[in-house]
């Protein structure tokens, strides 16, 4: 059964086409060793396996995240890659790309988002690209389906290629004929590959992937070099190259060169299979982004949307459903049980219990269950929406004030709905102090349940306005605690 590893950024549709070509038949479940997730499932038609890799940037981690897809592609078999790239962020997207292709695996690209790109005004040219990189692209829009049976075709058809090149094959394994791709990185950098290559024994793989991330300054590949190659051979070939390129091409840092030339190949390839046709007018998002990430204006429309959030959750639509769910309970709901109570002769200890305990207990917890589900619904819609993203963007700078930054908001949003999926969400955050004081401070955010308790207190003391003084109440409350932590 064929291996097949998805990858791709954060919010190319990389689970969407997970879903698609899986049939949502997914085994959920933490890497070995950390609390990063990761989703294994059936390709359609029992083509293969499918492992999905957590979306990142780069091969070279600054996050867990990051970390968990280097480790993957040094330790794990695999047979087959496929690269999710957002046709409309084409050049952003095709950094993780370059890095893959090094790896020499045989990879296919999953062309995502191309109805997006057109929208811009953007036109890829997908055979063009395919040319220039010498791999398979298939356009899709993942979130339609458009395209997923196509790629489906294409990983039937590598599969059996590859099953039939394996058995052909003098050595038994096709991957070793597999050529990596070469961004040209200059002289010297080609000269320390070289070298750095000629160090490493045979069992290492990927050694030209290996030697471009140890130069750029990859953390787990240089652990793994420093294991099986002299670490003073090591850090003598790193000096040797950070010295040549600071005389010859006066770069700052060898990892900062090495990322620049690999930009400049990339933006050389998007002008040469990309066309910018005159692009439409700006979209709604567009328009939204430019109100929402303003560098002034962006927190007044936070805040705002959050005063709306909780004027429809306490006010304009939770508190009238409410009342309609108490009515309702208290009213034929009570009445009726009690009519059917007295004809079945039920004695004065049952009405006690159904009365007085089911109806006033889990009766008074059922009234808040529509402000609940509303809150919810809204967090999720901030998230799917992609807002959330855009909210830690914004709140950046503010959250600098206590040692923290923009990623921290998004687990105290969650904390909203729920403390601990919030605390979970915190993972994501990449230096570890951070993410320390993210989830210390995490747990005093006002989740669910204690928005019961303020909507009770707001209700009683300042039923006019209690959207309004529940929102301050939140604000200041969480406030408070974030400068006491």
């Amino acid at each position: 059964m064929m291996e097949v590893v998805l990858a791709g950024n954060p919010n190319t549709g990389k689970s969407s086409l997970f879903n698609m070509l899986t049939g949502s038949y997914e085994y959920v479940g933490n890497w070995s060793g950390v609390t990063v997730e990761k989703k294994i499932g059936k390709l359609k038609g029992d083509r293969g396996r499918l492992t999905d890799l957590p979306g990142l940037y780069s091969l070279n981690p600054i996050s867990r995240d990051e970390a968990v897809a280097s480790r993957f592609l040094i330790d794990e078999p695999f047979d087959f890659i496929l690269n999710v790239v957002d046709a409309s962020q084409l050049e952003r997207n095709l950094n993780l790309t370059m890095q893959l292709l090094e790896c020499g695996k045989p990879l296919a690209i999953g062309l995502n988002m191309i109805d997006v790109a057109k929208q811009k005004g953007c036109h890829v040219q997908v055979d063009r690209l395919s040319d220039l990189l010498g791999v398979r692209v298939v356009p899709l829009v993942a979130r339609t389906g458009k395209g997923c049976d196509q790629l489906l075709g294409m990983l039937a058809a590598t599969s059996r290629e590859l099953e039939q090149a394996s058995t052909e094959a003098d050595s038994g394994n096709i991957f070793s004929k597999t050529e990596p791709y070469l961004v040209p990185y200059g002289d010297v950098v080609e000269e320390g590959i070289a070298r750095l290559i000629r160090l490493m024994p045979p069992e290492i793989r990927f050694p030209r992937w290996m030697a471009v991330q140890f130069f750029e300054g990859n953390p787990v590949v240089r652990d793994l070099l420093a294991a099986h190659v002299d670490p003073e051979q090591l850090d003598s070939l790193l000096r040797w190259a950070e010295l040549e390129i600071a005389q010859r091409d006066g770069a700052r840092t060898l990892s900062l060169y090495i990322r620049k030339k690999r930009a400049e190949h990339i933006a050389m390839l998007v002008r040469q299979c990309t066309v910018q046709t005159r692009g439409e007018a700006s979209s709604l998002t567009e328009k939204i982004d430019r109100i929402a990430t303003h560098k002034f204006w962006g927190i007044p429309f936070f805040l705002f949307f959050m005063y709306l959030t909780f004027k429809l959750t306490f006010e304009w639509v939770g508190s009238p459903l409410s009342d309609l769910l108490d009515g309702f309970i208290n009213g034929p709901l009570r009445s009726g049980t009690g009519w059917l109570l007295d004809r079945m002769g039920a004695g004065s200890l049952i009405q006690a219990v159904i009365f007085d305990g089911i109806f006033a207990g889990v009766g008074g917890v059922l009234v808040f269950v529509p402000q609940i589900f509303i809150l919810f619904f809204i967090i999720s819609f901030i998230e799917d929406s992609g807002y959330m993203a855009r909210i830690a963007a914004v709140m950046d700078r503010l959250m600098e004030t206590v040692g923290l930054n923009g990623k921290t908001f998004i687990p105290m949003i969650i904390g909203f709905g729920c403390n601990v999926p919030g605390i979970m969400a915190a993972r994501t955050i990449e230096q570890p102090k951070e993410r320390l004081l993210t989830i210390i401070l995490t747990p005093l955010m006002s989740c669910s349940a204690r928005l019961t308790v303020y909507s009770l207190f707001v209700g009683i003391f300042f039923s006019g306005s209690s959207g309004v003084y529940c929102a301050f109440l939140v604000c200041a409350g969480n406030r408070g605690r974030a400068c006491l932590g």
